[in-house]
């Protein structure tokens, strides 16, 4: 019976040793397979990263080209309708024509930049200089426009300036034989007043906004707040004029 019982008792030590030595393996394993699962939530976070700044990188270049090549269109058209007016002074076509072409230039040496970026910041960066730097839309574009009405404007006032200067001699001559031409007179000097007016205005507008840049609407949006208003007025005031020239030649004719 003693043999016995401590048969039983060596044949539970062994189990019990076996038992700990499965519990250690268990441990270890549960360990490792811990380890092994952070690791891997790790490595599949860094590449979902990656994988977003990527592609938000992208975006970013596509959208950048796509403003890039929507201004390059823009100054084109510009370009074609500088080198069609009539009006404009040699020194204010070539002007525009140099801002035009450089702008163009940069913002082409701009795209090629972009597009060769590597980073989120880079790239936003440099898409947000399309905006600060060329002011194609803000400034280039109203500047052309401006300048084109402004100097039309300042042709047709120099025509009209010169037929008041015909009409007043034929009006003095008149005069001269004794004819009452007070009220002729009276609309000549409208005339002139118009005109002058108007000039005024146009050159004024021509003069300050023809060597105006980026960095002077960066530092202030309202540059060119109220001049299409102020070519509108000189225009009607231009109008006027040549509705008080055409009232003189007709009454000139009848004498």
């Amino acid at each position: 019976m003693i043999f016995i019982h401590i048969d039983r008792i060596a044949s539970m030590k062994h189990r019990l040793a076996a038992m700990l030595s499965l519990t250690v393996v268990s441990g270890l394993l549960l360990t490792g397979g811990v380890v092994s699962a952070d690791s891997s939530t790790t490595a599949t976070a860094a590449s979902t990263k990656t994988t977003n700044q990527q592609t938000r990188l992208q975006n970013i270049i596509s959208k950048g080209d796509q403003e890039i090549e929507r201004r390059l269109t823009t100054l084109s058209t510009l370009t074609s309708k500088i080198n069609a007016a009539t009006y404009l002074t040699a020194n204010d076509k070539s002007t525009l024509s140099s801002e035009v072409s450089s702008t163009t230039s940069g913002l082409t040496s701009l795209k090629t930049q972009l597009d060769s970026d590597t980073t989120v910041s880079s790239a936003a960066s440099d898409v947000n200089s399309i905006y600060t730097e060329y002011r194609v839309y803000a400034l280039v574009a109203p500047k052309v426009d401006l300048i084109k009405v402004a100097d039309d404007q300042q042709t047709v006032q120099s025509r009209l300036t010169t037929l008041s200067q015909k009409l007043q001699t034929r009006i003095t001559a008149e005069q001269k034989t004794g004819k009452n031409l007070s009220s002729m007179q009276s609309e000549l000097s409208d005339l002139n007043s118009k005109v002058e007016t108007a000039h005024s205005i146009s050159s004024n507008i021509e003069s300050s906004v023809i060597n105006l840049q980026p960095s002077d609407y960066n530092t202030n949006h309202e540059l060119l707040t109220g001049d299409n208003n102020q070519l509108k007025t000189a225009h009607s005031d231009d109008q006027a004029a040549d509705t008080d020239a055409k009232n003189i030649v007709s009454a000139l004719k009848t004498m």
